[in-house]
């Protein structure tokens, strides 16, 4: 089992079901946990996105970079391959 944690939130990866359950149960008489074992799609702040069929995970920011274009009003801004372009 692997097992993130960033002040309160947490994410687990395992492969023995019987095993998760009894973490979550413990972990659970000890805490207040606000989720279940769902699919992540999301944790601080990045984006997960999971091809079971490539066995592939893939992280991205690109939420992230598209709050920042709108808080700084430059959503409609023209894209270059480099800054100075």
């Amino acid at each position: 089992m692997i097992i993130a944690l960033y002040v309160d939130d947490g994410l687990t990866a395992n492969n023995n079901d019987e095993e998760y359950a009894k973490f979550i149960t413990a972990l659970s008489a000890r805490f207040e946990l606000s989720a279940e074992s769902t699919e992540v799609s999301w944790y601080l702040g990045v984006g997960v996105v999971r091809d079971w069929v490539a066995g592939t995970i893939k992280l991205t920011q690109e939420q992230y970079v598209t709050d920042l274009l709108k808080r700084f009003n430059m959503s409609d801004c023209n894209p270059v391959l480099t800054p100075m372009e």
